[in-house]
């Protein structure tokens, strides 16, 4: 279960505060018992609210400029390497 996290960064010179939930990667699984197979999954950060001054300023980023916030994090603070 994802857990709501809150972190502190900087993009672009500007600090931002950012709400999301963590999910961690999932393993890639082989073979189970009924020789199925799994093939995984990459850990994720889903942003629910980006604040700056008080204000949620989410819908005023691009998607681009939210996934390299989401990036950012996974870097920064979970020692993933996207």
């Amino acid at each position: 279960m994802a857990k709501k996290e809150l972190w502190d960064i900087e993009y672009r010179d500007v600090v931002l505060f950012v709400t999301g939930y963590y999910e961690p990667e999932e393993k890639e699984i082989t073979y189970d018992a009924d020789m199925a197979g799994y093939p995984g999954a990459p850990a994720e950060f889903d942003i629910e609210a980006i604040e700056c001054c008080d204000q949620d300023i989410s819908e005023l980023l691009s998607g681009d400029q939210t996934r390299e916030i989401e990036i950012q994090i996974l870097n920064e603070h979970y020692g993933h390497d996207y």
